[in-house]
């Protein structure tokens, strides 16, 4: 994996799977998790920048579900906990279980996944979902789990699931719709077309290979500038389709429609 790495830095600038970064930075966190972690992660590199838009959407208190685009990967959880930290100190996100080992315990509600995506701890994670609501928390959701393809430079997103609509609407817990303005690299990109391609035109096979790139992904966006936008709240039960539109349209330009 070290020589896919040399390699792919030496043609395109950004390692394949950085594994001599990913070592540097586990030993630079020592073993930090929770906020602790986020605010390491995102002091690496001189410093990265998330300016939140329309924080003031988000109430500072009481059960809410901010339902986001996934645009990036690993690092969108990231750019949302840097932006929201300090305005909601409860925040947890739900995400594949492999974060709960970087992130640790105290921010995530976890989901185990198949290789489709396909949610295989579905009670657990919506009684861990509605738990946190019921303690009032802030749940950070990713629409559609998934990250999108790019077409003729644009952003698709793939169709929300139903999760978000199906836990507002058990708890009452209102819905803020949220989106990064961020992209992957042109090598994320690529690599992911070339994978389609090779997997006989099947996205889901080019996702899965590209998704090892998620780390170098991440690392490359350490210590940049980033925005993040909050929309208008919306009521307990709101429709995965609208609550997609409107996120979307937080970022003109960025998502196909």
């Amino acid at each position: 994996m070290k020589g896919v790495d040399w390699i792919s830095r030496t043609a395109t600038g950004q390692a394949f799977f950085a594994l001599n970064e990913t070592e540097r930075i586990l030993l630079e966190l020592d073993e930090r998790t929770g906020h602790d972690l986020v605010r390491a992660v995102l002091a690496m590199n001189g410093g990265t920048v998330v300016k939140a838009h329309g924080l003031e959407n988000i109430p500072a208190s009481g059960p809410v579900i901010i339902g986001s685009t996934h645009p990036i990967g690993t690092f969108d959880f990231l750019a949302h906990a840097g932006a929201l930290l300090d305005h909601r100190s409860d925040l947890k996100v739900v995400a594949g279980r492999e974060a709960e080992r970087f992130l640790g315990r105290d921010l995530i509600v976890p989901v185990d996944l198949d290789r489709q995506d396909k949610v295989l701890t579905a009670r657990q994670t919506r009684a861990g979902m509605l738990a946190h609501l019921e303690q009032e928390g802030a749940l950070l959701v990713f629409g559609s789990g998934r990250v999108p393809t790019l077409k003729d430079g644009l952003l698709i997103e793939p169709q929300w699931r139903t999760g978000v609509t199906r836990v507002s609407a058990e708890s009452g817990a209102p819905i803020v719709p949220a989106s990064a303005n961020m992209r992957n690299s042109r090598h994320y990109y690529r690599t992911r077309r070339l994978a389609a391609l090779l997997g006989g035109g099947n996205d889901e096979f080019g996702r899965r290979v590209a998704s090892l790139r998620y780390v170098s992904e991440l690392i490359a966006k350490l210590g940049g500038t980033y925005n993040v936008y909050y929309g208008p709240i919306q009521p307990a039960g709101t429709a995965p389709d609208l609550l997609k539109e409107l996120s979307e349209g937080l970022v003109p330009g960025l998502y196909k429609s």
